[in-house]
C-alpha cells in the first residue's frame, strides 16, 4: 500500500456474527478505538463488548488500521463479548459438563483411568476449538438462533463405515442363482 494511501478516505465494510453489517468511511490513520466508536454508532455494540478482527487477527484499540495493512473495502469482523458478571470463583473451577462427564467415566473405570479419560477428552475438545474458524462459528450461531440446517465442516466429517466382513453366504448364493 503506498504511503500516502493512510490519509485517504476509504470504506470498510464490518460484519457482525449473524450477518448484521455496515459501511464506514474511514482512512488509514485510524485508530482501532475509534473505528469501535464509529461500530458502536451503526450497529448499537457497545464499545467495550467488541473484539475488530482482520484477516483471524485481534485488532488493539491503540494500533492504527494501517498498521495491519487495512486497505479500502477491507472486511472487519466483529465479535461480541459478554459483559464480565461476578461468578464465584467455584464455577470457574469446573464446567458441568466435564463433572458430569467424571460421573458418568467413574461407573466404567477406575479413579486413575477416568483421570486419564478425562484429561485425553479435554485435550482434544480444546484442540478441536482451536481450529474452529469464523465462518464454522458463524454458521453455528446462525443454525442455533434461527434453526437453519446445520452442515457439518469439510474437514471434520469421518469417513463412512465399511464393512470388512464376507459378504453373507446366502446373499452369494442368490446372485448366483439370478445368473
Amino acid at each position: 500500500m503506498p504511503p500516502d494511501s493512510t490519509l485517504n478516505p476509504m470504506f470498510l465494510t464490518v460484519k457482525l456474527l449473524l450477518g448484521r453489517r455496515c459501511s464506514l468511511k474511514v482512512s488509514g490513520q485510524e485508530s482501532v478505538a475509534m473505528l469501535k466508536k464509529l461500530v458502536s454508532k451503526q450497529l448499537q455494540v457497545p464499545e467495550e463488548q467488541q473484539h475488530l478482527l482482520f484477516r483471524g487477527q485481534l485488532l488493539a484499540d491503540d494500533k492504527h488500521l494501517s498498521d495491519y495493512c487495512i486497505g479500502p473495502n477491507a472486511s472487519i469482523n466483529v465479535i461480541m463479548r459478554p459483559l464480565e458478571k461476578s461468578v464465584p470463583e467455584e464455577a470457574h473451577q469446573s464446567h458441568p459438563l466435564w463433572h458430569h462427564l467424571r460421573r458418568v467415566l467413574a461407573k466404567h473405570f477406575g479413579p486413575q483411568d477416568t483421570k486419564a479419560v478425562l484429561q485425553v477428552l479435554r485435550q482434544e475438545h480444546e484442540e478441536r476449538l482451536q481450529r474452529i474458524s469464523l465462518g464454522d462459528l458463524e454458521q453455528l450461531a446462525r443454525y442455533l438462533l434461527t434453526e437453519e440446517p446445520l452442515v457439518e465442516p469439510a474437514a471434520e466429517r469421518e469417513p463412512e463405515a465399511t464393512t470388512s466382513e464376507p459378504p453373507d453366504q446366502e446373499a452369494e448364493e442368490k446372485g448366483k442363482a439370478d445368473q
